[in-house]
């Protein structure tokens, strides 16, 4: 198939599980990673689930596949609903990110290396990584798992010494359930392909070989994306809207990403997005960490795609085309797409694990060389210089005082001090319904168990802007619309509360007001005032 096996190195796999075992173990016991109402979504979805409900996309959208909320749903079955559970479940899944990603690296090479290498970017990871793979915000683990299914599937199929049809199934039933879950797996499944059509073009493999193949890609991908089409199909093309153009249609009309040009892209993805991705800023900072040790940990990668580029290649029979693919086709995809209108770190994710094996040629080519007795010294020190400089952003991250946070813009960012003294006080008062905005509504919402349910129609944008689909989940509304006793709560945004004030003013409303922490809380009407942001 690729010339002579090597034994797989088992006790360096094992090794480097452990050590991501650790460090998720670590990163967890910290207490750094906020909850969010993204996260909160999530776990509410997983609890409807378990009650009989059967989501298929994110709530309020339609795009991001509920397969992650699946997963969750099992994990409050074998843990209990909590916070912890849903992180727990994310660590399997980032373990298994990590095996799948090593397993990338020595199928790609066969050199202990460059898989050692592979593996050890992830289980140290920098911290938009770290972050990501923690924090669910509805399949990001998933769809790095399912990537690296989909290399391994792939690759594996085309240089299959005799027919494997079951690897062209699952090559496709992996494809499918990636789309579903989210549309990001393209940037891992396009390259794959070419990478099969390229190969099928220089072999001139007959067409009616290639057709069978095809066939069964094709089955496997309807199969595994089916909870997609059938909702396309049913909510007029909502789901294939969001990806033809930046608004979706039908009762998801107007909700959308907005328009970014071609120049703000790509302007976003050099100075913020590939930064992120290799730990020389955190997300939700626009500050860079250790700047000079930085530079050199970008010069190190510089150097090995330079080398990979230019010829050097350590890999297997068209593996090298295929890594070179991935970041090259996301480049283009990014800053072409609706995809560019975010470079916050997130959206760079699958480019974790070939960045790993384009660094790991170098340190590789660097170790095997016999004629420089420093080359192996040389090689030892950049890695500890990429994974120490990976590993102390998250030690920098976790100390600081906002920890590690999914909030890219910080006045949304609401620690949770003082939850349970909100949730504790809003009960008391029987404040069980009422106006908040996004981030405070599915928090509480999840935290207390559904006993308070808010709905999110208040800002949370210092400009005071406002987008509907914030209200993601209909019930909440129109269990606050029906309610005779409602508070609004604020946070951390002063305009806001004046405006809000001097509409009760100005309607002769009286209320009474308690400040707990971030949270403003205004209560105690009279009578009920259901005013929207328009009244305001």
């Amino acid at each position: 198939m690729y010339g002579p096996m090597r034994k797989f190195p088992w006790l360096d796999f094992l090794v480097i599980l452990i050590l991501a075992a650790v460090g998720r173990a670590l990163l967890l016991a910290s207490g750094a990673l906020s909850f969010h109402s993204d996260e909160a979504v999530v776990a509410l979805m997983a609890r409807h689930i378990n009650q009989g409900a059967n989501p298929v996309f994110f709530y309020g959208q339609a795009y991001m596949g509920s397969l992650d909320a699946y997963l969750v749903a099992v994990g409050f079955r074998l843990f209990g609903e909590s916070v912890l559970s849903i992180r727990l479940v994310q660590s399997g899944l980032y373990l298994l990110v990590v095996a799948t990603a090593y397993r990338v690296g020595w199928q790609f090479s066969g050199r202990r290396l460059i898989a050692a290498v592979t593996g050890l970017l992830l289980a140290l990871p920098a911290v938009n990584t770290a972050l990501y793979t923690t924090v669910t915000l509805g399949g990001y683990n998933e769809t790095l798992l399912l990537g690296n299914l989909i290399l391994l599937l792939g690759y594996g199929a085309v240089h299959a010494e005799s027919r494997s049809s079951w690897r062209w199934m699952a090559l496709g039933l992996v494809a499918g359930l990636g789309w579903w879950t989210n549309g990001l797996i393209i940037m891992l499944a396009a390259p794959t392909g070419l990478i099969l059509l390229i190969v099928w073009i220089r072999r001139r493999t007959p067409i009616r070989e290639m057709i069978p193949a095809l066939g069964l890609v094709l089955l496997g991908f309807f199969v595994g994306s089916a909870p997609w089409w059938v909702f396309d199909f049913t909510h007029q093309h909502a789901a294939l809207s969001t990806y033809l153009m930046s608004q979706q249609t039908g009762e998801f009309a107007g909700i959308g990403i907005p328009y970014i040009p071609p120049s703000q892209r790509a302007l976003g993805f050099l100075i913020i997005g590939l930064p992120t991705l290799v730990g020389l800023r955190f997300p939700w900072s626009s500050a860079y960490f250790l700047l000079p040790v930085g530079v050199l940990v970008v010069l190190t990668y510089a150097l090995a795609l330079y080398r990979l580029v230019r010829g050097h290649n350590p890999l297997r029979p068209e593996a090298r085309l295929l890594v070179l693919l991935i970041p090259g086709l996301f480049t283009i995809i990014f800053i072409a797409s609706t995809f560019g209108a975010d470079p916050t770190g997130r959206y760079f994710l699958p480019l974790v694990v070939p960045l790993g094996i384009i660094f790991g040629t170098l340190v590789d080519d660097l170790a095997s060389r016999v004629v420089s007795p420093g080359s192996r010294a040389a090689a030892v020190m950049l890695v500890a210089l990429v994974i120490g400089y990976q590993a102390a952003g998250q030690s920098a991250a976790i100390q600081s005082p906002t920890g590690l946070t999914p909030q890219f813009d910080l006045i949304s960012h609401i620690p949770n001090d003082h939850d349970d003294e909100l949730i504790a006080f809003l009960l008391d008062h029987n404040l069980r319904q009422g106006y908040t905005n996004y981030w405070v509504a599915f928090r509480l919402a999840f935290l207390s168990g559904e006993q308070l349910t808010y709905s999110a129609s208040l800002p949370y944008k210092a400009d005071l802007s406002y987008n509907r689909a914030d209200n993601r989940y209909p019930p909440y509304a129109q269990a606050t619309a029906a309610s005779d006793s409602i508070a609004y709560i604020t946070t951390r945004l002063p305009a806001l509360d004046q405006r809000l004030e001097a509409a009760f003013e100005a309607r002769g409303i009286a209320y009474e007001k308690a400040v707990i922490g971030d949270f403003h809380v205004y209560y105690g009407f009279p009578t009920t005032p259901h005013l929207t942001l328009a009244d305001l």
